[in-house]
């Protein structure tokens, strides 16, 4: 009996043991189980949240990432999109430096050596920058820094880079410029964003663009909607109420206006078109604006062109592109009418003005020597800031002047209008507290106001004039007898306007293609110089004399030979070219902010980023011999343990995605 008890009593902790054990084990296969399901969420919220970051809804991604960060307060990646999802924001960098903060104490002092932790600190120094924090900012980099190794040299250029930004902005923070920034108001203003804006002249017409909802555009997913064209004009002191100035192309195409001639008769128009980024004008006939035309080669290329302004007398034309040949990413090239009004080679106007970086938004003052563009090199404060140049009498430039703060800041700032005496501007901009929603325009009023230096004088040539040829109206100033006025009269209605200098004395040579038909001298005097309140002065139009016959232009047989064997050579090129390999790392719909981050570890001058049909941008790395060279490079780089996604493939097939 008591063996029976013994063994009862051993089978039943047995059984409980046994009981307790399926019960543990059931319990860990459900918290397991669990845990899967829970890093699934995760995982698909995170994506879902990348998502958002990739479409350009910001807003969206943030709450995304917070509510992530909220459920899981380890997840430390997330911290460092939501921080990042706030500098791409126009007022988050306050919030970013909190979150960047809160995410990189979740990392060991080994963990912020590695990958992870150095993309901590550079977007935490970023945020320091665009919070105008530069000397915190320089502790973050300086940091950053003494982590870094020797095989780091590419990133460590980058830093010092940020670091000189930092010097920069001490200086332009410590010698604010003074002037008074007003808001356009809500007749021109809506809850989207709104830039870009152009004025007249005569400062009475303001053409700018919006994302604001209007008529039958459709909502795209980052909640604004497509770019359009709006206008208004000033009666008085106000702005009326902007409407649509027209849809050049369909309602679900962005078409940004890049700017406007000085007579206010040309609008040239930016448009992604069929064959990628291209420069388009419309005209002004009737009070009607016509259909946009596109700008020929050489002004457009295969490449992307993204900005253009016209000199007041119409004959040379500054854009940006970012074609072959240039000193690295966009530059600013300019290109001239020639005697029979075509447009001549494209010419990039230097080292002095381009650099390795981008620069953008040209915008030719009607003086005919003042160019104002946005560029992140030179003495930039970080990103984009504002820059004016002047043309020198040999047609080179001189060195850029930063218009330093408050018009630039450590964050993008790309558009600047000076109005014609220079004494005030138009300017877009997010990051002031009475916008009314994205980015508003406003007017800068400098407190040291410029004395007006230009006089404007109109003419006319008549109808049967412009039958003759192409008319030019050529103006030299008699103190250095420099040419500084090619004028071309609208081919419509026969009107120029000429901007000139007071106090000087023009020489005015009356032209049809190549050969003079009339002279006369202008004096200019101070007196003349334009201000608002004063007509314009009119110039009384020298008659022409009888036709002239047109030259016929042919190319010679030398030249057709030339041609003939520059287009055998060109196909022989494609035929050959060799079957390579290379390793895609990624494919986006557009350039992320931190892409330098991501990239980091591998050999800047061995990645190219190519534009597709698609709309993607792919990055590759390398050129290979063969499939088994290449596989074994992305072994390597598999390493770093962030291109899980890339694969080997044919440089033949980038190619035929290529955006030619």
């Amino acid at each position: 009996m008591q063996r029976i008890e013994i063994w009862d009593i051993y089978m039943i902790n047995f059984g409980n043991r046994f009981i307790l054990s399926v019960i543990t084990f059931v319990i860990v296969l459900m918290v397991s189980a669990q845990d899967k399901k829970a890093q699934r969420q995760e995982s698909k919220a995170y994506f879902k949240a990348l998502n958002y970051v990739e479409t350009d809804d910001y807003d969206k991604a943030i709450v995304a990432f917070k509510n992530i960060v909220s459920d899981s307060p380890a997840f430390v990646e997330a911290y460092l999109q939501l921080g990042l999802c706030y500098l791409n924001t126009n007022t988050g960098a306050d919030s970013a430096i909190v979150v960047l903060q809160n995410g990189m104490g979740l990392l060991s002092a080994n963990e912020q050596s590695q990958i992870l932790g150095q993309d901590f600190f550079m977007a935490l120094g970023k945020a320091y920058q665009v919070s105008l924090q530069p000397d915190s900012a320089l502790l973050v980099y300086d940091e950053l820094l003494s982590r870094l190794t020797e095989k780091d040299k590419g990133f460590k250029k980058e830093i010092e880079l940020e670091m000189q930004n930092c010097e920069n902005a001490k200086v332009f923070l410590a010698n604010p410029i003074q002037l008074t920034i007003t808001n356009l108001g809500e007749e021109v203003n809506s809850l989207y964003d709104d830039h870009s804006p152009l004025v007249n002249v005569y400062d009475d017409l303001l053409l700018f663009t919006s994302r604001r909802k209007g008529g039958k555009l459709p909502e795209l997913v980052d909640g604004q909607y497509p770019e359009k064209v709006y206008y208004t004009e000033r009666d008085t002191a106000a702005w009326e109420k902007a409407e649509l100035l027209n849809v050049f192309f369909k309602n679900q195409e962005h078409e940004s206006g890049l700017s406007l001639s000085a007579d206010g008769n040309s609008l040239f128009i930016y448009r992604n078109d069929n064959e990628g980024k291209s420069i388009y004008v419309s005209y002004l006939e009737n009070n009607e604006w016509t259909e946009p035309v596109k700008m020929p080669h050489p002004i457009n290329s295969i490449a992307s062109e993204t900005h253009a302004s016209i000199s007041s007398d119409r004959s040379t034309l500054f854009f940006t592109s970012d074609r072959e040949g240039g000193y690295g990413g966009i530059d600013i090239y300019m290109c001239k009418k020639d005697a029979y009004g075509r447009w001549g080679e494209a010419r990039n106007l230097g080292p002095s003005v381009n650099t390795r970086f981008d620069e953008e938004t040209s915008m030719i003052h009607p003086d005919g020597y003042t160019l104002y563009f946005a560029s992140e090199g030179h003495n930039s404060m970080g990103r984009m800031d504002v820059f004016y140049t002047q043309m020198n009498a040999d047609s080179t430039w001189s060195l850029p002047v930063n218009l330093g703060y408050p018009i630039n800041t450590p964050d993008d700032d790309f558009f600047f209008l000076p109005t014609l005496d220079k004494s005030h501007a138009y300017y877009a901009s997010a990051r002031f507290n009475d916008n009314h929603g994205g980015s508003d325009i406003y007017r800068v009023e400098f407190d040291s106001a410029f004395e007006g230096e230009l006089a404007v004088i109109e003419g006319q040539v008549s109808e049967d004039d412009l039958n003759k040829g192409s008319v030019r109206i050529m103006v030299t100033r008699m103190t250095d007898k420099r040419l500084i006025g090619d004028y071309r009269p609208d081919n419509n209605s026969g009107k120029y306007t000429m901007f000139l200098e007071t106090g000087h004395e023009y020489a005015i040579e009356e032209m049809i293609e190549t050969q003079k038909v009339g002279e006369s001298m202008l004096n200019i005097e101070s007196e003349m110089a334009y201000q608002t309140e004063k007509s314009v002065f009119s110039f009384e139009e020298i008659k022409m004399t009888p036709p002239l016959k047109r030259t016929i232009i042919t190319l010679t047989l030398e030249e057709q030979n030339e041609a003939a064997v520059a287009a055998i050579e060109h196909e022989i090129q494609k035929i050959e070219r060799a079957p390579y390999y290379t390793i895609q790392i990624l494919a986006l719909k557009r350039r992320p902010l931190f892409a330098s981050l991501y990239l980091k570890g591998l050999d800047v001058d061995d990645i190219q980023v190519v534009k597709c049909k698609d709309g993607y941008s792919r990055y590759i790395y390398g050129a290979f011999p063969d499939y088994k060279a290449a596989k074994i490079r992305r072994n390597q780089i598999l390493k770093l343990g962030k291109f899980e996604d890339s694969y080997v493939r044919r440089i033949t097939e980038i190619d035929e995605l290529r955006v030619e």
